[in-house]
């Protein structure tokens, strides 16, 4: 049996540069792994099946993203194991945090150790990245550029114990639908910043609040109109160094100056209503072994 923990990101950087031939998106992206966490409990079978048993109604297992990552990994490498997967869900779904997709990179590295494949973390993405777009991040975490439809990953240097509150406004905000917005609003040009790209060494929370850029946070504020609320309530907060919506919403991040002020801010936002509030660390690269 192994238990391993599922920290879903936020994207310090994010950045649409144009659109693909295969008609994607073509992204540049820093993505950020939060200690705001998933679990996933895996027990070795002695037949060719995979289960998955869930804390939440998800749907048919087979259409989770860590039944198909499963499945995969036992078609290309393992057609004689089996697993079963028990799931608990923290990281709100539709929230631009990735917790499906970190889910699915969490099954490939744990199902990689529980089965003794010891595919490494290149064989691991190649996988990943057949899943879901940003799926190939999760396999080390930490932080790093995406590029491409998200799938080419490049480990940055790492940025642990940074402060951020992460604030659900209990509403979903579809992602296909901030593009479809994004897409009557872009235009192409020169992205907002390059730092990331060039970067090789550890970032303070002040520098960090000065190149924090998401190019969808206007679509998502328009697509929401509770996210959209919840951001002009929140546009004055004490001990924030820099707010931004993660990725195509509908979370907000707050990059915080301490941790006493993470969790008053986190208790306050809840205690207002504002949705599910939550007061975490940024994390190194790596998996997290429960």
């Amino acid at each position: 049996m192994l238990t391993i923990h599922a920290p879903c990101k936020v994207n310090w950087y994010l950045e649409i540069p144009g659109r693909r031939p295969d008609g994607f998106h073509e992204i540049a992206t820093v993505m950020q792994s939060i200690d705001l966490r998933d679990t996933l409990v895996l027990r070795d079978l002695p037949r060719p099946e995979i289960s998955l048993a869930c804390n939440i109604d998800l749907g048919p297992p087979e259409t989770n993203l860590v039944h198909r990552a499963a499945r995969l990994l036992q078609s290309a490498h393992a057609p004689a194991r089996g697993a079963h997967i028990e799931l608990t869900k923290r990281v709100p779904h539709g929230a631009g945090l990735g917790g499906g997709s970190s889910d699915a990179g969490a099954a490939l590295v744990a199902l990689d150790r529980l089965w003794g494949l010891n595919l490494g973390p290149d064989r691991l993405r190649q996988l990943a990245a057949e899943i879901g777009s940003d799926c190939a991040f999760f396999i080390e975490g930490g932080t790093a550029l995406c590029t491409g439809r998200g799938e080419q990953v490049q480990q940055l240097a790492d940025q642990p114990g940074l402060n951020v509150v992460i604030l659900y406004p209990d509403d979903v905000c579809p992602t296909k639908d901030v593009y479809a917005d994004l897409a009557r609003h872009l235009t192409y040009g020169k992205p907002e910043s390059y730092l990331f790209h060039v970067f090789n060494g550890r970032l303070t929370a002040d520098k960090l609040a000065s190149v924090v850029t998401n190019r969808l946070q206007e679509s998502a504020l328009r697509v929401s109109r509770r996210l959209a609320e919840v951001w002009v309530q929140t546009a004055h907060e004490v001990g924030v160094i820099v707010r931004f919506v993660s990725g195509s919403g509908s979370s907000i991040a707050f990059l915080m100056e301490d941790q006493d002020r993470a969790r008053t801010l986190a208790r306050s936002l809840a205690q207002r209503r504002l949705g599910q509030a939550f007061a975490t660390l940024t994390l190194p690269r790596g998996p997290v072994w429960g």
